[in-house]
This record gives structure tokens, C-alpha cells and sequence, in this order.
């Protein structure tokens, strides 16, 4: 198994947030990364509010498929 982790997305962290919770939900592993002065300040836009949202790169394909049927609903 790789354990390379892929960017998939770049979102404002509390969209990251909600990303991270659908795909957990779905059994994949997700990592999110952002800037630490956006943490500790609690900024949620803008440059220092943006996180990269990570899975697997095995799992890169089917995550991006959930997201994309998930903005259908």
C-alpha cells in the first residue's frame, strides 16, 4: 500500500472540516493541512484560512467521486 497522501482539494478550513467528515465517513483516511498561524488565530478565510485536503493516492480516485456525486444532492 502507498502512503503517499495526495491533495484532492483546497478549501476554506471550515468546507475542509465538512469534507474531512464525509469522507471519514465513507472509510477513507484523510489528513488536512493549512497554516499554523490560521489554527492558532482561528482564521477561516482568505490565504492563512485555506487547508489542502489529503487522502491516499490509492484512494484519490474514489474520493474525488464521492465529492463530485456528494455537490449533485
Amino acid at each position: 500500500m502507498s502512503d503517499k497522501w495526495v491533495t484532492i482539494t483546497i478549501e476554506e478550513r471550515l468546507n475542509a472540516l465538512l469534507i474531512q467528515g464525509l469522507l471519514e465517513s465513507n472509510g477513507f483516511w484523510v489528513r488536512l493541512q493549512g497554516e499554523a498561524l490560521g489554527t492558532i488565530y482561528g482564521l477561516k478565510t482568505g490565504p492563512l484560512g485555506m487547508v489542502k485536503v489529503q487522502v491516499l493516492e490509492t484512494d484519490v480516485e474514489q474520493a474525488k467521486k464521492l465529492l463530485k456525486e456528494d455537490k449533485k444532492d
